[in-house]
């Protein structure tokens, strides 16, 4: 995964390893293939304010079909960016471990900020320092097609946000 982060240029050729109905669980090897253009001169890692080193950035995608909770569709976002991940060095890699972890937040949804509940979103997190939430005009509208006045609905907008999950220290 560090391999990931210091050579962007890299891609992974993934392999499966079981057939189908076999009783052996399925693994996954990757293979990291560098590209002759990389090379880690060539790498520039942004700073984060409040953070002395970023890890990582992950991207979260949430909506809210019904009801047009732009919080609901933020906090779905959140989760979406992190639930796909485990991340079982932070305590070896991190100085101070998961209590010093610090997580960056930036929301981006089609309501006033003053509509977000920013209390919901830091409740997304299990561990780790919350940064401020920081909220952006973005996302997007769409129609659902339906408006089902019994789900809650005032019309037939699909609410979509969009998150950035930065992780250091």
């Amino acid at each position: 995964f560090l391999a990931i982060l210091l050579c962007p240029h890299a891609f992974f050729r993934s392999t499966l390893h079981a057939t189908r109905n076999s009783h052996l669980p399925v693994t996954r090897s990757f293979t990291i293939m560098a590209s002759s253009k990389a090379s880690t001169s060539d790498v520039t890692v942004s700073s984060v304010e409040g953070m002395q080193q970023l890890l990582f950035v992950q991207m979260g995608f949430g909506c809210d079909q019904h009801g047009q909770d732009a919080t609901k569709a933020a906090v779905k976002a959140c989760r979406n960016a992190i639930e796909w991940n485990s991340l079982p060095s932070i305590n070896q890699i991190v100085p101070g471990g998961y209590d010093a972890m610090k997580v960056r937040v930036q929301i981006a949804v089609p309501v006033d900020a003053s509509n977000i509940d920013t209390e919901a979103i830091k409740k997304a997190f299990p561990y780790g320092q919350l940064l401020p939430v920081e909220i952006q005009s973005g996302g997007m509208r769409a129609s659902s097609g339906i408006a089902l006045p019994a789900m809650g609905d005032r019309n037939d907008d699909w609410i979509v946000a969009i998150a950035a999950v930065s992780v250091g220290w």
